[in-house]
């Protein structure tokens, strides 16, 4: 029993400080990672169930009655590409023009980086025209995306930094900190995470914001998720659950939604499918 002691005792005098001195001198962004970490648990990921009660309306109905249809949901990459006579609803930011689905979002994020630093968050890039993409690509940027393969070509990716603190030092400012690790609760995720170059095909941007809209931004970051894996996760014309919301991922034609909800918003989702979600 002293033995087995004595051995703890060693374990935490030797561990302990060394943890402190990775935190001290290792790259900010291996830290602030640790933030979106979460065990995956019953609460954190949607759940399917049979629903019987059910209405069927078309995208048409549905406008006609109050739901809001967007692009938020849209995945975009070279595999999934915009249709060539692809045009966003855009909002002008002073200059700088995003979809004007992510504006009250963006809004909301902006204002409380203001309330707690004092300094405000700036765009760097957001929508890029068809013209602007083809010229960073002649440049020689060897992870510029194809033209129609450019999320910045729908106005959803948004490009952040604060004064002193752009690319990858964004992570070295509170600010930046603050959104790689509490974006998701805005409606934006860190589209390309440290966690998914495997399957995005990008390195880690801590700069890159990408408005997907709640709740599908916390499921994505709570569980680890790149946007890819996310709109795979949803069976065809199941409905799914998550806290107060429903999320289903269905056919265009008739739509089913079940009863008791409201605040319907609808958005392609760039494979065939469109996402409806709503709220109780």
């Amino acid at each position: 029993m002293r033995k087995l002691f004595i051995i703890a005792l060693v374990l935490v005098i030797v561990l302990v400080p060394s943890f402190f001195i990775a935190e001290k001198f290792f790259p900010a962004e291996i830290y602030i990672a640790k933030s979106l970490l979460t065990d995956i648990s019953e609460n954190s990921f949607p759940y399917s169930k049979n629903e019987s009660n059910k209405a069927n309306c078309d995208l048409t109905l549905l406008a006609e009655n109050g739901s809001v249809l967007n692009d938020s949901l849209l995945l975009i990459n070279e595999n999934h590409p915009l249709p060539e006579n692809y045009s966003p609803e855009l909002i002008d930011l002073g200059g700088v023009y995003i979809n004007s689905c992510a504006e009250e979002s963006y809004h909301n994020l902006a204002d409380d980086i203001k309330d707690l630093y004092g300094n405000s968050i700036y765009i760097m890039s957001a929508f890029r025209s068809r013209e602007e993409q083809t010229e960073i690509l002649e440049s020689g940027n060897e992870y510029a995306a194809s033209v129609d393969s450019s999320e910045h070509l729908s106005g959803l990716a948004i490009d952040v930094y604060v004064k002193y603190y752009a690319g990858m030092g964004f992570l070295d400012s509170e600010e930046g900190q603050f959104v790689n690790s509490f974006c998701q609760d805005y409606g934006f995720i860190i589209r390309y995470p440290y966690y998914g170059e495997e399957i995005t095909g990008i390195p880690f941007e801590p700069w890159h914001l990408r408005y997907v809209g709640l709740p599908h931004s916390k499921i994505i970051a709570e569980n680890n998720l790149t946007l890819e894996e996310y709109i795979e996760l949803y069976i065809p014309e199941e409905i799914y659950y998550y806290e107060d919301y429903f999320i289903s991922r269905q056919k265009p034609g008739n739509i089913f939604i079940p009863e008791d909800f409201s605040e319907i918003v609808i958005s392609p989702d760039n494979t065939g499918y469109y996402f409806i979600t709503g709220k109780q």
